[in-house]
């Protein structure tokens, strides 16, 4: 019992005290303020983190900057409306040609403009809301124009429905039965994130937000809204796209998502998870899709990951939050990698894999 006990202790110092400062250019300390807070002490140490970033100007800043922010792979901008992952999208955009000018299309696939995930009428269109990379994406206009102010939800009966299958209908989720804009599953766990990180940075900007729209009052989510953010957050984990995109915002706005970086914060504040407990830890430590064995282990574990998967980097942190080892692509072998760590000093250890789609823990001791 007493050794569980110890392991527990450890586990929050790594994920609550220590900031994961690798994994994916997290500046030292960057989280120290927030560390053994919960509910609403963590969600305003957060905001005191985050708010005072950097202001872009909507024209030309928002349109220069998702040359980086929401540049996929093949070059092509990401639209979290329109884009399939793992699938073929029916159309794609190239920055900047496909850019909407003064002449706007009256159908899908013609051009990409700029949407405020929480719509900027329920916050006047004030600065800096309206010009946060973190609220405003690059979208396919005419779904852009469909989703109008609407609210997100879960559809029952679709009245329009996107090339992705993204839904626009009435709404079945307990707690709301007006109309609501439902994105694909792929990119739920993205907009949940973004409206943690809303909610987070505004908090004490909220006289800047009326309490008209449905899904919040003021910038505070309402419950049926938290709770099925919440399912989104869980359901579709944080992927190599957002890390790459929250490091690309941190460029040029000087501030980052904590919900991206650290999913537990979520389920301490709006959940009823409590960070200095191992209540929050386990939802994202633990994964059925990779597996590190033995554990304990001496010298060698091995990781695999299930059939379908492929890691492209792994890494061992200490609970310290640094890099004990980093595997790079080239040495890993599709879903399994066998790692000598015999040189290790003893201890717990994170394994940390990334396969492209999301970013995947577990943990072993080294004895």
């Amino acid at each position: 019992m007493r050794k569980t006990e110890d392991l527990k202790k450890l586990l929050i110092i790594a994920f609550v005290l220590g900031p994961i400062v690798s994994f994916g250019q997290i500046p030292a300390g960057y989280y120290n303020s927030a560390a053994n807070l919960t509910g609403q002490p963590l969600r305003i140490a957060l905001r005191n983190i985050v708010r005072n970033h950097t202001q872009l100007s909507y024209t030309p800043g928002l349109w220069n900057a998702y040359n980086t922010t929401d540049k996929k792979p093949d070059g092509k901008i990401w639209d979290i409306y329109s884009d399939v992952p793992g699938g073929t999208p029916a159309y794609e955009y190239t920055y900047y040609t496909d850019q909407c000018g003064a002449n706007n299309p009256n159908a899908e696939g013609n051009c990409y403009n700029r949407e405020h995930t929480w719509p900027k009428t329920f916050f006047a269109s004030d600065t800096p809301m309206y010009t946060d990379l973190f609220i405003v994406y690059p979208t396919d206009y005419w779904v852009n124009n469909k989703r109008s102010d609407y609210p997100y939800g879960v559809v029952g009966t679709a009245t329009y429905t996107s090339s992705n299958g993204s839904k626009l209908g009435n709404c079945v989720y307990p707690g709301y039965s007006g109309t609501v804009f439902e994105p694909i599953d792929s990119f739920k766990g993205d907009l949940a994130r973004n409206y943690f990180y809303i909610s987070t940075c505004y908090w004490a900007d909220s006289a800047h937000f009326n309490n008209s729209y449905p899904m919040a009052s003021q910038v505070n989510l309402k419950p049926w809204a938290a709770q099925m953010l919440l399912e989104w957050h869980h359901n579709d984990p944080v992927s190599q796209k957002e890390i790459n995109r929250n490091n690309a915002v941190y460029a040029l706005q000087h501030n980052r998502n904590p919900f991206i970086d650290h999913p537990e914060y979520a389920d301490c504040i709006w959940g009823t998870a409590n960070c200095s407990s191992m209540d929050a830890i386990n939802v994202y430590v633990t994964t059925n899709h990779m597996n590190v064995y033995p554990n304990p282990a001496k010298d060698e574990i091995r990781m695999s990951l299930y059939a379908g998967d492929a890691a492209e980097s792994l890494e061992l942190i200490d609970v310290q939050g640094r890099v004990a080892m980093t595997v790079g692509q080239n040495e890993l072998k599709g879903n399994t990698a066998n790692l000598q760590i015999g040189n290790l000093p003893p201890g717990l250890y994170f394994v940390r894999v990334s396969t492209g789609k999301e970013v995947l823990f577990s943990k072993f001791i080294k004895q």
